[in-house]
């Protein structure tokens, strides 16, 4: 599903963008906690974006392409999370466009300092994430068991959220009941299968991952320790 929020504009008061949020709103509002929804609405018309809500990719949750010749920012998120890895995905991209429009607009400006472009998950995007996480962190947004976990995650965010195991963890509890466990959670040797597709058997793990090799081709992956993944024996 797309939504396309792309304006050669800045939004207006005109009749179009009360349209335009009402479109966000009926794609969004079903994806995200309900108290969340009209300050996502407010973030996400302030620069011209295209969304669109994905199937579930294995690799990431999210992601974000700058403007290219005459396509607008893209953003997507994966159309299968809950509510609240939702929510924290879709800021996690909003932060950087903003980032990547600020670094464009200072490009702009005469100075005689060499600008140098920020790094993809650097101070600037972490700075610019946490400041539009803020509306989001009261108990009306997040649950009681997720909120502390979020605000110690916010003290120094990561690339990803599944890279911290701890909040990953806490929003799992949250997924609609599933036969899936984290691969952690799996025994050395283990044979499972990642989302129902190759067939994987545990090995040691490597820093936050797990060398597992695919029993349809011999070959060897790294997978996230928290990788949702189905044990067969």
């Amino acid at each position: 599903m797309q939504l396309s929020l792309f304006q050669s504009k800045p939004p207006s008061t005109k009749p179009g963008t009360v349209h335009l949020e009402e479109k966000i709103r009926l794609v969004l509002g079903p994806r995200l906690p309900a108290a969340a929804l009209e300050n996502v609405v407010a973030q996400i018309t302030q620069n011209p974006i295209s969304l669109k809500v994905v199937r579930e990719r294995t690799s990431k949750s999210g992601d974000y392409r700058p403007p290219h010749r005459s396509e607008p920012a893209r953003i997507t998120v994966n159309g299968n999370l809950n509510p609240y890895a939702f929510l924290i995905t879709l800021v996690h991209e909003l932060a950087h466009h903003h980032v990547n429009t600020d670094h464009a607009e200072s490009l702009k400006k005469f100075t005689l300092r060499r600008k140098t472009k920020p790094l993809p998950h650097g101070k600037e995007w972490k700075a610019k994430f946490i400041l539009l996480m803020k509306p989001y962190l009261n108990p009306e947004v997040f649950p009681p068991d997720l909120l502390p976990v979020l605000n110690q995650y916010l003290e120094n965010p990561k690339a990803s959220s599944s890279a911290d195991h701890h909040l990953s963890k806490v929003l799992k509890k949250h997924d609609p009941p599933d036969e899936t466990r984290r691969l952690e959670e799996l025994p050395f040797d283990a044979v499972f299968t990642l989302h129902g597709r190759k067939t994987f058997q545990k090995k040691e793990k490597v820093r936050t991952r797990y060398r597992c090799i695919c029993l349809t081709n011999n070959r060897v992956y790294l997978v996230s320790a928290g990788a949702p993944v189905k044990e067969l024996f």
